[in-house]
C-alpha cells in the first residue's frame, strides 16, 4: 500500500519521550488505538499538543515500508487542563487511560471507549478531589460489560440462587475470578482450599451500589460510592475484576493505596 496521510479525531492517552528526544504517543480514535512517532525533540511545534489528555483532530503519515506512523499535524478541540492541578484527578484519568490501552479499548470497542473516557474527563473537574477515585472506579465497572466480563449481580453464578433469597448473602467474589458466589457456594470453595483472605465480601449494599452506578453519571456514581458503608468492598471488587480484564496489575491503581 502506498504511503499516505490520514486524518483522525480522538484523544491522546499517553506520551513517552525517547532517549533521542523524540516522542511516542498513544492516540485513541474510533478507528483504533494508534501508536505514533513525533520527531523533532523539544522544538517540535506539535509537542505541546501531543500530550495526555487532549482531544484533537490529527494528521498521520503512514510509512508502510518501514512500518511506522508519524504525527504530522494536530488541531486541538478540547483540553482538560484543570486535571493537572489535582493529583487525584490526574491519577483517575491515568487509571482510566491505562485500562483502555491494556484492554485494547474494551476488546475493540474503540468508539465506545472514546466516548466513555471523554465523558469521564469532562466530569472529573466538577468532582471533589477526594471523590475522584470513585468516578474512576465507576468508569472501570461500566467498562466491563462491553467486554462481556461484567458479573451477574442478581444471582450466584454457580448455583443460580438469587441474591434476594434468604441466606444468599453475604456472598463472595474470589480474587482473580469473575463470578459472584452466594454464601453457600463461597463456603464450599473455602472448604476446597480457596483462601478466605482472597475472598471479597458481597452484601446487599455492595449490590445496590453496583446496580446504581450503571445508570448514572460519573459524578453521581462518585457520590453514591462515597456514602456507601461497603465502600472498601466495592473498590476491591471493581479493582479485582478490572485487573482480570487487563490480564495483570494496573499500575495506576496502585497509587491510590
Amino acid at each position: 500500500m502506498a504511503e499516505r496521510n490520514e486524518r483522525y479525531r480522538g484523544l491522546f492517552l499517553h506520551a513517552k519521550d525517547t532517549a533521542r528526544g523524540d516522542r511516542i504517543v498513544t492516540f485513541l480514535c474510533k478507528e483504533g488505538i494508534l501508536s505514533l512517532f513525533l520527531f523533532g525533540g523539544p522544538k517540535s511545534s506539535l509537542r505541546s499538543v501531543a500530550t495526555p489528555y487532549i482531544l484533537a483532530d490529527i494528521e498521520v503519515y503512514h510509512d508502510r515500508r518501514n512500518d511506522f506512523s508519524k504525527l504530522t499535524g494536530a488541531t486541538i478541540l478540547e483540553t482538560f487542563d484543570s486535571l493537572h492541578t489535582s493529583f487525584s484527578h490526574m491519577q483517575a484519568a491515568a487509571a482510566a487511560a491505562e485500562f483502555v490501552i491494556r484492554t485494547s479499548a474494551f476488546g475493540g470497542e474503540y468508539g465506545l471507549a472514546l466516548q466513555m473516557i471523554t465523558t469521564l474527563l469532562r466530569e472529573l473537574p466538577s468532582i471533589e478531589e477526594d471523590s475522584a477515585p470513585y468516578a474512576m472506579y465507576a468508569f472501570l465497572w461500566n467498562a466491563l460489560a462491553p467486554q462481556g466480563l461484567a458479573p451477574d449481580i442478581s444471582a450466584c453464578e454457580h448455583c443460580g440462587k438469587r441474591f434476594t433469597e434468604e441466606g444468599a448473602l453475604p456472598g463472595r467474589l474470589l480474587a482473580g475470578e469473575r463470578s459472584f458466589l452466594c454464601a453457600r457456594c463461597a463456603e464450599e470453595r473455602r472448604r476446597e482450599g480457596f483462601p478466605a483472605s482472597a475472598m471479597i465480601l458481597i452484601d446487599a449494599m455492595v449490590l445496590q451500589c453496583l446496580r446504581e452506578i450503571l445508570d448514572v453519571s460519573y459524578s453521581q456514581a462518585a457520590r453514591c460510592m462515597s456514602v456507601n458503608p461497603s465502600l472498601l468492598h466495592i473498590e476491591a471488587i471493581i479493582e479485582s475484576l478490572a485487573e482480570s480484564a487487563a490480564e495483570g496489575p494496573l499500575q495506576s491503581l496502585r497509587l491510590f493505596h
